[in-house]
């Protein structure tokens, strides 16, 4: 199982980076909701839907409204780390395969 991970990343570094970037996305946001409705302090968007517990500042939305702002927290999380994790392994990947090129012509192998 192992090998095989590492054949996954060895073939496709960045894709690997923005999956794991994904899950810490999705983490994040799940570990934020669960501190908006634990501590109730939080910037969560689901105390939003137990008006009765925060006083004045729940209550304002729907259920709807709830389910959009959590979508949109959701996915906005989830791209943004992907992008987070996959732009430097990206940048990382394309410089090597730049000098990969240049040292591959100077080897003695392909000299006349």
């Amino acid at each position: 199982m192992l090998k095989r991970a590492w054949q996954i990343w060895r073939a496709h570094p960045v894709l690997v980076a923005a999956g794991a970037g994904a899950v810490v996305g999705a983490a994040n946001a799940i570990l934020i909701e669960v501190g908006g409705i634990w501590l109730g302090k939080s910037s969560g968007v689901l105390p939003l839907l137990f008006p009765a517990a925060h006083g004045l500042r729940g209550g304002q939305t729907d259920a709807m409204q709830t389910a959009l702002l959590l979508l949109i927290e959701f996915a906005g999380n989830l791209v943004g780390f992907s992008v987070l994790f996959a732009v430097p392994v990206a940048a990382f990947v394309g410089i090597r395969r730049l000098f990969a090129g240049q040292k591959r012509a100077a080897s003695p192998e392909e000299r006349p």
